[in-house]
């Protein structure tokens, strides 16, 4: 299934199968490890984005669910706080 995306300010034109989750969409297709996975039943959070500035679980979320909106993930923080978690996730190796 082909889908457009808004992430981290580019659109992007991604085709992928049914039913696969934002989360393997973002890691396996556009190669942003930073939204990481956990549990797969929205229950840590570490595959947690912001979609049109808010965060949702995005093992559970379909691609097509967000459609139209922006999705932000670690690697795309532009303040200066998100930078500092960027420097910091490099320096201990998380991403």
């Amino acid at each position: 299934m082909r889908t457009m995306l808004k992430v981290n300010g580019h659109v992007v034109d991604v085709d992928v199968p049914d039913g696969m989750p934002l989360l393997w969409v973002l890691r396996d297709k556009l190669k942003l490890t930073g939204t990481r996975y956990g549990c797969g039943v929205a229950s840590c959070g570490a595959c947690t984005v912001h979609v049109d500035g808010v965060p949702v679980r995005s093992c559970v979320m379909l691609p097509e669910d967000v459609e139209g909106a922006e999705v932000t993930t670690i690697e795309g923080l532009a303040t200066r706080e998100g930078r500092a978690v960027q420097r910091a996730w490099a320096e201990l190796k998380v991403v």
